[in-house]
């Protein structure tokens, strides 16, 4: 029904190359492992058989039970509030005209509760937690405002005149979402209109490109490396998922439609991101397509489609994942290393729904113990409040997702996330000392090779050097990694084709908690806990970082080694050499 894989024997390979001290997500991904396998156990949904995007029925008793614990009180609690209390229909609608550009100051002045098009999935999800047909109503009366054409609070999307394709998305999956948590509930005939609605419309954007959902499955006409192209195939997944094998459902149709969606997030991963999750667009383009795009859709490809993107190996679990090792708190805000366009280094800066859910929708595209992970890093980096909001700002189907995906417990990242990840397809690199506090050191740098972005702004390359409260820019290397190692504590060697070098130490032997060094004579400033020192070994120009909290630690060059502390640098082969590696 839904164009399934057929249950042959696929074997789980190793979807990462772990070095021997256990310390690497390294990018040698086994290129013969398969993108998908098939959930074990897995039971087709029956015709008629709903919810199935986000959970299975068999699914609701323990959700309920959820429904009556700390987290699960205050996340409904939090959905109440931005469905504008819960019970009624919201009293505020944007009264915006249809653009394609965001105006993001008047967008901020709007209410909380204020009428989005997720509104529908957000009494979808009260009526399965209550059996309350008064939630079913309100969201068919969310779904009839969206086919009138009622913008969101956010007026590029909308049923009518969406501001680009990209827009349809979020339209989609507000539709599919509400439709599959009201099933029960909602008239037959109507449920089959809503079906014949969405598969019969052209969608036309407000320049005027028309799409439909086979247009929309093949990327629209943008190349994997856009930010957009995510967003466009997610859509008609999400649909074809939702509406397949339903009355008034066209199932070769739809399973075409899911098909060729499929085909292309697998060309997303081969061509857009990077094996570990780097975006040829950069940082923010990223989330873009990982938020609007591959995270909810791995998702729900996983329960209604018995496709399991996310096991097998970590190109799409990443998408969402390596923020994890990004992230870095600065004591108000948590922030990260940008690159590119579209945002900057504040995580949650812009209050749109592109930039939005990252922690409530990736909990459900990950592992459970990387879940568990993801959920100690929120509660230390993100929001520490005992009136936590649990990732869910704005928009009521976050808060669905929160309420769906956020584990019971949390875990020390250190149990699950390795120190050093590699994106070996764009040369990126991040090694980190600690998931603790403000004290943290993180290390990101950019090789910037693989496959290009579609959009011409910049992404810088280059090393980025985070920790102590100092942020500071140090040195680069580029193109093809001629010699690289890493150890458990995050301490890493590395070294470009042209010659260029770095060292990443965490073990402390120097002195300091953490120490950098690189080939050249870098200009970076030098502050209270960050130290910048030039030396020369032979015909070397040797720049070493130190950051410490304490007293820093002196370099001394002599002959042909560079000594800090216990520590000692060298040159071999072309590469910088650490003496003590690792703790």
């Amino acid at each position: 029904m839904f164009g399934h894989l057929t249950q042959r024997s696929l074997a789980l390979a190793v979807a990462v190359g772990v070095s021997c001290l256990g310390a690497t997500l390294s990018a040698q991904t086994d290129k013969t492992a398969p993108f998908v396998v098939p959930v074990p156990g897995y039971v087709v949904p029956q015709a008629g058989e709903h919810p199935r995007l986000l959970f299975r029925k068999a699914d609701l008793p323990a959700l309920k039970k959820k429904a009556e614990t700390e987290d699960g009180k205050k996340i409904i609690a939090q959905l109440k509030v931005l469905l504008g209390g819960g019970d009624a229909m919201p009293t505020k609608f944007c009264q915006d005209k249809p653009v394609d550009s965001v105006n993001e100051g008047a967008l901020s002045k709007q209410p909380e509760g204020t009428f989005t098009l997720s509104h529908g999935a957000g009494f979808g999800l009260l009526y399965q937690l209550t059996g309350d047909k008064k939630y079913a109503d309100l969201a068919k009366q969310c779904v009839d405002k969206i086919f009138e054409g009622q913008v969101d609070r956010d007026s590029r999307y909308n049923w009518t005149t969406p501001g680009t394709g990209f827009r349809t998305a979020f339209v989609l999956q507000s539709i599919a979402l509400a439709y599959d948590l009201c099933y029960d509930a909602w008239p037959a005939d109507y449920r089959k209109s809503v079906v014949e609605r969405v598969q019969k419309n052209e969608w036309s954007t407000i320049k005027g490109k028309k799409y439909s959902l086979e247009s929309l499955a093949s990327g629209g006409g943008y190349p994997p490396g856009s930010n957009h192209y995510g967003a466009y195939i997610f859509g008609p997944a999400i649909t074809a998922l939702a509406f397949a094998g339903d009355p008034g459902a066209d199932d070769a149709r739809l399973a075409k439609v899911l098909a060729t969606s499929e085909a292309s997030l697998v060309k997303l991963f081969r061509e857009g991101f990077g094996n570990m999750g780097w975006f040829a667009e950069g940082t923010s383009c990223g989330r873009i397509a990982a938020n609007n795009g591959v995270i909810p859709m791995i998702q729900s490809l996983k329960i209604a489609g018995g496709k399991d993107y996310i096991t097998s190996r970590p190109d799409a679990r990443y998408t969402f994942l390596h923020l994890m090792h990004e992230i870095v708190s600065s004591g108000k805000d948590p922030q990260i290393a940008h690159r590119g366009d579209y945002g900057d280094n504040i995580l949650y800066k812009r209050q749109l729904i592109s930039h939005l859910g990252d922690f409530t929708q990736g909990m459900g595209a990950v592992k459970p113990e990387e879940s568990e992970a993801v959920a100690w890093i929120y509660d230390k980096f993100v929001e520490a409040s005992p009136k936590k909001i649990y990732n869910a700002e704005v928009y009521p189907h976050l808060a669905v997702y929160a309420f769906v995906n956020w584990p019971a417990k949390t875990r020390d990242p250190d149990e699950v996330l390795p120190h050093v990840m590699v994106d070996d397809i764009h040369g990126y690199y991040v090694a980190r000392n600690q998931w603790q506090d403000g004290d943290d050191v993180v290390m990101t740098t950019l090789l910037k090779r693989g496959p290009s972005g579609y959009k011409s702004g910049p992404v810088r390359s280059g090393t980025m050097v985070w920790g102590f409260g100092e942020k500071l820019n140090f040195g680069g290397l580029s193109g093809k990694t001629a010699h690289y190692r890493a150890a458990a504590d995050g301490s890493m060697e590395l070294a470009d084709e042209k010659g260029n070098a770095l060292v990443v130490d965490y073990s402390k032997a120097s002195g300091a908690p953490a120490l950098f060094a690189v080939f050249g004579d870098v200009k970076a400033g030098s502050g209270k806990k960050a130290v910048v020192t030039p030396l020369t070994i032979g015909d070397k120009t040797v720049t070493i970082l130190t950051l410490s909290s304490d007293e820093q630690p002196k370099p001394v060059a002599e002959g042909a080694t560079i000594t800090i502390g216990k520590q000692t640098l060298t040159v071999e082969n072309g590469h910088l050499k650490l003496g003590v590696f690792g703790k």
